[in-house]
C-alpha cells in the first residue's frame, strides 16, 4: 500500500469515537488456551499447512480466514493433517527446548490473493499467487540456504512457497528469493543454551506480509519454561510453581458485511468514507452484544481467536500471562483497568519483554532505568520496593501501569489483584477488570488505532498470606540472553558454510552505522543508510538516500570478528517521518544505549546485565516538516541556512553479530514493511 498521509482532522474523528468503544458488554465465554505441540527427544517435526478455513469464532460474519493447520508430520508423507483443532484461526503454540531442532514441512494451499496492493508494481504480479514462507521471530537461529548435504532451509525469509494449484510466476516476475512449488522443508536448529522465553512465527513474504498476518497466519513458539528465569529462590519458586500460566495471542482482522475478510488492513476501517467499505459503530468489544450499523462490517480484535473472552483468575497468587501482539499493523496500548474504580490502571509486574527476562538495576536509581526504557510503556517501580537500591541479590523488579505493544512485541506479566495504590490485596469474589487497548495515535502523519476492550478479567480466590512475595524475583540467566561467545561457537559449522566475502570487513574503530526511516520522493516507505565516524560525521562515499527495499542487493555487509567471534556494532536509528515506526532485525538481539525520548545521541550508557535485549523497538515520530535527510541534518546544525528545530532524536543501539547469513532489518508495521521499509543485510564468516 502506498503511504496516504492522514490529516489531524481524521485523527480527531477517531479519537472522538473511541469513547463509544469502551462501553460494557455481556459476560463472555472463558478464554481457551492455545493447542500445543511439544518436542520429543530433541526434535519437533511438524506438517504446517497454510490454507483457508472458516473463522467460526468471528460471529456473526464467520469469514474465511487463512490459518496454519499444524500436526505431527504424517509418516506416510501426506500433505494434509488427519485431524484439525476447532479454532485454527486462534493459532497453535510450538513448545521447544534449548538444543532442539524444529523441522517443518510448510505446504501452501492458500487461494489467489483477492487484494494485493503491491501486485500491480513492476515485476510483482506473482504476489497475486499468494506465495508464503515462515519466520521464527526472535529465535537466534541460522538463516541458511540448502546445500547438497542438507536440502532444507533455516529461518530464511528469502524463500517463497507457491500453491501448485494457483500457477507459477510469469517470465517477467522479479521474485524476491528462491521459489518452491507445493511445499518447503525447514530444519531450524535451536542452539544449546538458547534463552528460554516466548517467540512467535508468521509469514514474511515482502509485499503480502500484511495480508497474510491479517488473514490469521501466526502462532506462538515457547522455549523452556517461565520458571527458568522467574523465582530461582526456594520460597519464591514454590510460590511461582503454583501460578497458572496463560498464553494470549492478540490478533485483529477486518471483515466486510458480506463476510469477506479485508486483509489489506485499513486503519480508517471505522470511518464512513465510502459505501464499499465496512464500518463499525458502538461497542468495539467484537462480541455479539456490540452494536454495529446497518452496513454490518466488523473489526474483530481477538485473544486466542476469541472475541472478548472472560479470563477467570481463581488462584490466590494470580497468574502469569504471556502475550504476543500478532497484529499486522495495529499498535496496542494495553491497560488492565478495574471496573469498580474508574480509570484505575492496575499495576502488573513485567517479567519479560520480547521473550527475554527483564530486571532493573541492582544499585542506583530504578527511576533512571525506567525512564530509559519508557518507550515500551508506562513502566513504574513495583509497590513496596525502594526506588534507590543497594546490594540486591537480583535486580529490581519492574512493574507497569500500561504496556505499549507495536506489532511483533511480546510481554510476560504477573497479574494479580491490586488496589488503586498498586498493593497486592485479596479481591472480593467476582471482582472484575477489563484488559483493553486504550487507543494509540502514531503521529501527525500516522495512524490512530482504536480503543478496544479485549477481554474481561474476573478475580476470585482465597486470601493472600504474609509470606506471599510482593514481587517475583528474576534470576538464573538474568537477562536470559545467550552468551554471544557460546552462540558464535554453536553456529560455527553453519557460519563457516556461508563463506567469506572480499570487502566485507569490520568497521574502523569508533565507527558506526546510521539508518534513516522515512519516505522516498515517490511517497513509498523506505530506509536510508550511511557509515559514521566517532564524531557522528558521515564517512564520504557511504550515504544512500531513503529508498524502497531492494531484495537483490544487501545494503550492509558485516564480517564476524577474528575466528568467527562476535562483532558488536553501534547503530544510530533516525526516524525522519511524522509517524511512529519500529526497528526489528532478524537473527539477533540489540541493546539500547541512549534515552530515545531526549537528544542523548552523544551520551551513551554503559551496558550491564540490566540492559534489555530487544528484538523490536519503537521509533517515535519526528516533525512532519523535517521529513528528509537534509532537513534532519539542518536541524542538527543551528548555523545551517536551512535550520529548523525538529522533534525526535536518534536512537542508538549496540548489535552483537554472531550468526552469518543473509537476512533483513525493517519496520514491523507490516503496511510499512510491504511498502518498502526493509533492507537486506549480509553477515559473513571472518577471513581469519
Amino acid at each position: 500500500m502506498r503511504e496516504m498521509l492522514r490529516s489531524r482532522a481524521r485523527q480527531v474523528v477517531l479519537i472522538g469515537l473511541s469513547g463509544l468503544w469502551l462501553s460494557g458488554a455481556a459476560d463472555a465465554a472463558n478464554l481457551v488456551d492455545l493447542p500445543v505441540l511439544t518436542s520429543t527427544s530433541g526434535v519437533l517435526d511438524v506438517l504446517m499447512v497454510a490454507r483457508p478455513a472458516t473463522a467460526s469464532t468471528l460471529t456473526p460474519l464467520n469469514p474465511t480466514s487463512w490459518v496454519y493447520d499444524i500436526c505431527p508430520r504424517p509418516a506416510n508423507g501426506a500433505l494434509s493433517c488427519p485431524t484439525t483443532t476447532a479454532n485454527l484461526y486462534g493459532g497453535t503454540r510450538l513448545q521447544l527446548a534449548a538444543g532442539d531442532t524444529l523441522k517443518v514441512r510448510l505446504v501452501n494451499l492458500l487461494p489467489l490473493l483477492p487484494e494485493a496492493a503491491h501486485a500491480a508494481e513492476a515485476g510483482n504480479s506473482y504476489l497475486k499467487l499468494n506465495p508464503t514462507n515462515i519466520h521464527t521471530h526472535g529465535l537466534l537461529v541460522s538463516p541458511r540456504y540448502p546445500t547438497t548435504a542438507n536440502p532444507t532451509y533455516g529461518d530464511n525469509v528469502l524463500v517463497l512457497t507457491l500453491n501448485t494449484a494457483t500457477g507459477s510466476p510469469s517470465s517477467d516476475a522479479h521474485v524476491h528469493g528462491d521459489t518452491r512449488l507445493g511445499y518447503t522443508d525447514y530444519s531450524i536448529k535451536v542452539p544449546a543454551g538458547h534463552p528460554s522465553g516466548m517467540y512467535w512465527f508468521h509469514p514474511h513474504v515482502h509485499g503480502v506480509s500484511l495480508n497474510q498476518v491479517s488473514g490469521g497466519l501466526s502462532g506462538m513458539i515457547t522455549v523452556g519454561s517461565v520458571l527458568d528465569y522467574v523465582c530461582k529462590g526456594k520460597t519464591c519458586a514454590n510460590f511461582a510453581a503454583g501460578l497458572p500460566v496463560r498464553h494470549l495471542l492478540l490478533k485483529d482482522t477486518q471483515v466486510l458485511s458480506t463476510g469477506k475478510m479485508q486483509t489489506q488492513q485499513d486503519p480508517d476501517f471505522c470511518l464512513g468514507n465510502g459505501a464499499s467499505q465496512g464500518y463499525c459503530a458502538g461497542s468495539l468489544h467484537s462480541d455479539d452484544s456490540g452494536a454495529i450499523d446497518s452496513r454490518g462490517g466488523r473489526w474483530f480484535f481477538t485473544v486466542n481467536g476469541q472475541p472478548y473472552p472472560n479470563v477467570p483468575v481463581t488462584n490466590k497468587g494470580g497468574e502469569i500471562w504471556r502475550l504476543t501482539a500478532a497484529s499486522g499493523s495495529a499498535t496496542y496500548n494495553l491497560h488492565l483497568q478495574d471496573t469498580a474504580v474508574p480509570a484505575n490502571d492496575m499495576t502488573v509486574q513485567v517479567l519479560s519483554i520480547d521473550g527475554v527476562a527483564v530486571q532493573g538495576p541492582k544499585t542506583g536509581s530504578v527511576l533512571t532505568w525506567l525512564n530509559l526504557n519508557r518507550q515500551r510503556g508506562n513502566l513504574v517501580p513495583c509497590p513496596g520496593i525502594n526506588t534507590t537500591l543497594s546490594n540486591l541479590t537480583t535486580g529490581a523488579p519492574v512493574c507497569a501501569k500500561g504496556i505499549t505493544m507495536m506489532p511483533s512485541s511480546r510481554v510476560e506479566l504477573w497479574v494479580a489483584y491490586r488496589d488503586a495504590a498498586g498493593n497486592l490485596v485479596t479481591p472480593i469474589a467476582g471482582t472484575k477488570a477489563v484488559l483493553r487497548t486504550v487507543g494509540y495515535a502514531s503521529g501527525p502523519e500516522g495512524d490512530t488505532w482504536p480503543a478496544v476492550d479485549l477481554a474481561q478479567v474476573t478475580f476470585s480466590g482465597s486470601a493472600r498470606v504474609s509470606t506471599d512475595p510482593i514481587a517475583l524475583e528474576i534470576g538464573g540467566t538474568l537477562t536470559a540472553l545467550l552468551d554471544q561467545a557460546t552462540l558464535a561457537t554453536a553456529m560455527k559449522t553453519e557460519n563457516a558454510a556461508v563463506g567469506t566475502q572480499a570487502g566485507c570487513t569490520p568497521l574502523a574503530a569508533g565507527h558506526g552505522r546510521r539508518i534513516f526511516y522515512g519516505n522516498t520522493a515517490a511517497g513509498d516507505f523506505g530506509l536510508g543508510y550511511e557509515e559514521i565516524d566517532a564524531y557522528g560525521v558521515t564517512v564520504p562515499g557511504t550515504f544512500v538516500d531513503v529508498k524502497a527495499f531492494d531484495p537483490d542487493t544487501p545494503t550492509i555487509c558485516v564480517s564476524l570478528a577474528t575466528g568467527n567471534t562476535t562483532n558488536t556494532e553501534v547503530w544510530q536509528l533516525v526516524n525522519l517521518a511524522g509517524e511512529d515506526h519500529n526497528f526489528h532485525i532478524h537473527q539477533l538481539r540489540f541493546k539500547l544505549l541512549n534515552d530515545p525520548n531526549t537528544d542523548g545521541s552523544t551520551t551513551l550508557r554503559t551496558l550491564d546485565s540490566s540492559a534489555i535485549a530487544y528484538d523490536n523497538l519503537p521509533l517515535r515520530h519526528g516533525s512532519a516538516s523535517c521529513n528528509t535527510v537534509q532537513a534532519w541534518r539542518d536541524s542538527r546544525n543551528p548555523f545551517s541556512a536551512g535550520y529548523k528545530a525538529c522533534d525526535g532524536a536518534p536512537v542508538t543501539v549496540a548489535i552483537p553479530f554472531s550468526i552469518a547469513g543473509d537476512f533483513v532489518y525493517h519496520c514491523h508495521i507490516l503496511e510499512h514493511e510491504d511498502g518498502g521499509m526493509m533492507a537486506r543485510i549480509r553477515v559473513r564468516a571472518s577471513a581469519n
